[in-house]
């Protein structure tokens, strides 16, 4: 589910089925840092950054959508009651249930994290260390990496990953963009002059040059 819709481990441990709609996920809260306390009134928060009202929606692929229902056959979601912002009683079915029954008390980001990393050293997931190669981080990461070396458009990924703003996604991915030198000139000449270009007469120029030089079969150079 992470790696689907690039949630970040909080979130996923919010999810509930109030979430789920066809074809994408609609992502509203996530686990409070406190949430592991009996005491806690504020199990779930609102996103970083968010107010309570605010959300975003992720597109989600079919295989996710089944392993869901599967999911939810063997496990049944649990009701948790929580107190919002506005001191507003809310209740959500949670894919993740507290501890212990009547607890009320959900597990935080680092006990998922823990359990995680037992279980990539169980499936020999491991670096030369021993150590767990992944984190629940990894799989937001793949989400992100995977749709943007794929040529899916870095403002809607942003938007999906709930970044502040669109350069923090470039600062982060930026590096994983394909290169957008061969589809812009297969677009301009398309749009100048449909006509097919012959490689072993075009001299291109190096990478950051600015400039592109035509060859002609006359040996004639022009610099456009």
């Amino acid at each position: 589910m992470q790696a689907d819709s690039g949630q970040r481990p909080s979130e996923a441990l919010a999810f509930s089925t109030e979430c789920r709609r066809p074809g994408f996920v609609r992502i509203r809260w996530q686990v409070s840092s406190m949430a592991h306390r009996a005491d806690c009134r504020m199990v779930f928060v609102p996103l970083k950054n968010r107010t309570e009202s605010e959300y975003r929606d992720v597109p989600t692929v079919l295989f996710v959508d089944q392993e869901m229902n599967a999911h939810l056959s063997t496990w049944k979601p649990v009701p948790v009651i929580f107190i919002g912002q506005k001191s507003k009683r809310c209740r959500l079915e949670a894919f993740f249930s507290p501890r212990s029954q009547g607890k009320g008390a959900m597990p935080t980001a680092s006990t998922y994290g823990y359990h995680f990393k037992k279980e990539c050293q169980s499936a020999g997931l491991v670096g030369p260390d021993g150590k767990a190669t992944y984190t629940p981080g990894s799989l937001r990461h793949f989400f992100a990496s995977t749709a943007l070396t794929h040529g899916v458009p870095i403002h809607e990924v942003s938007r999906w990953l709930a970044h502040r703003s669109v350069k923090t996604t470039i600062d982060i991915y930026g590096h994983l963009l394909p290169s957008a030198w061969g589809h812009c000139r297969t677009v301009l000449q398309n749009a100048m002059r449909p006509a097919p270009l012959i490689a072993a007469d075009r001299a291109v120029a190096p990478v950051g040059s600015g400039v592109s030089v035509q060859a002609t079969s006359g040996g004639d150079r022009r610099g456009d």
